[in-house]
């Protein structure tokens, strides 16, 4: 499987928070409002959650859920389009009126918990957003400071749900990073120790009794095992029902198509891909990014090539490699390799061995990723036959 170039960045900042609530009881209508507003951003209707969201406001100007939650939505705003800069402004504004709306909670009472639960939470978001700009510094500070507040929430209340949510992702990837990425571990040196398996087992958890983060610890685990841990059964069962539940929501159906391809069902993986392929054609909202637009393709033309039907994947491949130059405008991405291997190969099976041989070569001239030079040494050398 092909990681997203951000993954690996948004990992490292995932320890932060991604949905943080509070124990304190709020009036049903409150409650039902935040409750109907969170199920409106996982089906993409941004401005009936801004209604619900404004509306808690309303109600309770002091309380910082109602702020938090509209960051919320441009927050997911950005996820699904991550390449439209554009959005990042509003949602800044948005972060500085929680923390100006906690800190003024925080002056009267130190050990506030909702204040610190929504800060430390919109710190979090600011921090997976800084890492995506890659402004590493400014996303490691707001990293550090959201640890610090979730900590503290913890001590206040160790039965939070939805605060366990944050501290089983601390756990994981404060484990999983030095590991895995041994650059990170000077910056980790300033984190406490982690728990991959106690972290996983939190983050479960709050998947099935958190009131507030129970789809996002959903999704969270959904793309731990997708992304790190390689694990597509668990990868599907978590996918499945979020994309069944939310059918409009491209994160969750890429999820459930990724792994179709990790598991080898390329029957149902071709007919997934497809579909988003043919959502960015016709412009779906959601699916107008360039980014999903390349991993639909590439993922649509690896499914026919696993199949034995390559010529039916030209039109994909061919997509997928202007995009994937459009994008990647340095030529050097895990991507951009992988789709040149699929030019070779289908070039070879069109008989074109000179062109197909200039792909392979290109390949060749980049960083090695993943197994991309063995194969296009091999192809090279041999030909594409088939899997």
């Amino acid at each position: 499987m092909i990681n997203n170039s951000h993954k690996i960045i948004l990992a490292v900042f995932l320890i932060n928070i991604f949905f943080t609530g509070s124990n304190l009881l709020y009036s049903q209508t409150l409650e039902e409002r935040i409750l109907k507003g969170i199920d409106h951003v996982y089906h993409l209707r941004f401005d009936s959650a801004d209604t619900e969201f404004k509306e808690v406001v309303r109600m309770e100007p002091q309380n910082p859920a109602g702020y938090f939650f509209l960051t919320v939505v441009d927050w997911w705003k950005i996820n699904i389009e991550k390449e439209n800069e554009k959005l990042d402004e509003k949602f800044l504004e948005k972060v500085e009126k929680v923390i100006e709306v906690c800190d003024e909670r925080l002056d009267k009472n130190e050990n506030d918990d909702m204040a610190l639960f929504y800060k430390g939470g919109a710190l979090g978001y600011r921090g997976i957003v800084n890492s995506i700009r890659e402004s590493w510094l400014k996303a490691a500070e707001d990293g550090r400071e959201a640890l610090n507040l979730l900590q503290k929430a913890h001590e206040i209340n160790k039965n939070n749900k939805e605060v366990i949510f944050g501290v089983g992702l601390y756990n994981y990837f404060a484990d999983y990073i030095p590991e895995r990425y041994p650059v990170v571990k000077p910056l980790m040196l300033i984190f406490p120790k982690g728990d991959k398996l106690k972290g996983l087992a939190q983050i479960k958890e709050t998947s099935l009794n958190a009131k507030y983060a129970k789809t996002e610890a959903r999704f969270v685990l959904a793309y731990l095992y997708l992304i790190y841990e390689n694990n597509y059964f668990e990868t599907e069962f978590y996918s499945r029902p979020l994309h069944e539940e939310f059918p409009e929501n491209p994160i969750f159906e890429k999820y459930l198509y990724n792994s179709y391809a990790g598991l080898g069902k390329w029957n149902e993986s071709l007919t997934g891909w497809k579909t988003i392929a043919e959502k960015c054609d016709s412009g779906v909202f959601g699916y107008t990014g360039k980014f999903l637009k390349r991993e639909a393709n590439y993922y649509t033309a690896l499914s026919y090539a696993k199949l034995n039907r390559l010529l039916e994947s030209e039109k994909y491949i061919n997509e997928a490699e202007k995009l994937t130059l459009e994008i990647d405008k340095d030529n050097e991405h895990t991507y951009t390799a992988f789709i040149y291997l699929l030019q070779g190969m289908l070039n070879d099976v069109k008989g074109n061995k000179s062109t197909a041989n200039l792909y392979y070569d290109k390949v060749l001239a980049m960083k090695n990723f993943q197994d991309s030079h063995a194969q296009a040494e091999k192809l090279k050398a041999e030909g594409f036959k088939q899997f």
